[in-house]
């Protein structure tokens, strides 16, 4: 399959580079009436059509090293054939910037291992040069796709459960990629304990509070006390619902939703495409903050 790339893309410009030569030859032999010019003419677009070559690879290769880049989410990977060339396929990219889909070419090499290495619906810096595709560096914890932001947001979820656990960490993690400070409890909840020092400290610090909703967390007298210390401490609310099904909150717990959170579900994580729908409630929340700094 490689060589077979490499033999099409070779053929490719081979047919290129023998069009732009003719091209260029008919006209040097017009502007000279002579068969020097053409010889002439065909060498000169030969040349020029090699050293754009040489400077696109350049400039990607600068690109690639160079600069921050944008913001991006991987939306899908394509292969189609290039005009006139049905024997092999070209491999794109399609990423979402600041709203507008790019449509990016890669090199083979990028292509070899792109899906293996990504998903869609990662998020990371996106460095273009020109139609193609110069470097994508996923987010992660240690490097988030912005600065850190220092919004610090307290994840309540249900304990006892390893697929809670997990999900408020897969939260969290992807919270953090975002530039902000997630943070959850993680200690062992025993019925009727009361709420730690620390624990108010860190609710009542925290600028947004996300509850993590499930059957669980609706049935939880751990998971309500939280709920509560966000409410009376006037924290902004983003309930995520992690749960197939319908939640059926006790009227105490709907109360509280109705007066502090508004809607009752924020975001559903069961959607379809989930993941990007998290990084967007994270910005979201950035632009929220942004919003009540300026006005304050």
């Amino acid at each position: 399959m490689d060589i077979a790339f490499a033999i099409g893309r070779f053929i490719e410009r081979l047919i290129t580079l023998v069009i732009v030569a003719a091209l260029g030859a008919v006209v040097g032999y017009v502007l000279s009436q002579e068969a020097g010019g053409a010889l002439a003419g065909a060498f000169l677009a030969a040349f020029l059509v090699l050293l754009i070559r040489t400077i696109r690879a350049g400039t990607r290769a600068h690109a690639r090293h160079g600069g921050a880049g944008e913001i991006g989410t991987l939306l899908d990977v394509i292969k189609e054939p290039p005009p006139g060339a049905p024997w092999y396929h070209h491999t794109y990219v399609l990423i979402d910037i600041k709203g507008k889909r790019h449509k990016l070419k890669l090199t083979p090499e990028q292509a070899k291992t792109f899906s293996e290495r990504f998903a869609i619906g990662d998020v990371g810096r996106i460095v273009v040069s020109g139609k193609s595709l110069a470097d994508f560096v996923p987010a992660t914890p240690v490097a988030p796709v912005r600065e850190r932001t220092g919004l610090k947001v307290f994840v309540s979820y249900a304990h006892g459960r390893d697929q809670e656990g997990q999900m408020a960490e897969y939260v969290a993690e992807v919270l953090e990629t975002a530039g902000l400070e997630p943070w959850l409890d993680k200690s062992e909840v025993r019925p009727g304990q009361k709420l730690r020092e620390e624990l108010v400290a860190q609710i009542r610090h925290a600028d947004f509070f996300v509850p993590l909703l499930s059957p669980e967390y609706m049935t939880s007298e751990w998971c309500l006390k939280e709920f509560e210390a966000a409410a009376e401490a006037g924290i902004p609310m983003r309930p995520v619902k992690i749960s197939e099904g319908r939640l059926l909150p006790p009227p105490y717990l709907r109360e509280l939703y109705d007066q502090k959170a508004g809607e009752p579900v924020y975001l559903d994580m069961t959607s379809r495409h989930a993941p990007q729908k998290l990084r967007e409630l994270a910005d979201d929340m950035v632009r929220s903050a942004s919003k009540r700094r300026s006005s304050s």
